[in-house]
């Protein structure tokens, strides 16, 4: 992660919201005494947002950690992968 000082922030805003949307590269502002902040795409920061939904719902990952054993011991029966996922993204509402 690239890591900036909040004066060629200011500077250089349009250049690098522009490079942060185009590589979907997050971007550090160093504040110095306050902190610093992160700038990252809007679609990045909704699929993380998802991300850390899905790993917070304690079915869905017990689904998927039972699903991943089996599937590694050759004793999967069930929907593949692609179906599961769509079960879940479908669901989530």
């Amino acid at each position: 992660m690239k890591i900036v000082k909040t004066g060629d922030y200011r500077a250089n805003l349009a250049k690098y919201h522009k490079k942060v949307l185009l590589d979907h590269e997050p971007l550090r502002i160093s504040t110095g005494e306050n902190g610093d902040v992160v700038i990252v795409c809007a679609d990045d920061y909704e699929n993380l947002k998802e991300a850390i939904y899905i790993l917070k719902d304690k079915v869905t990952m017990q689904s998927l950690l039972r699903i991943s054993t089996e599937l590694k011991a050759g004793t999967y029966k069930g929907k593949s992968i692609g179906e599961i996922f769509g079960d879940v993204m479908d669901n989530r509402d």
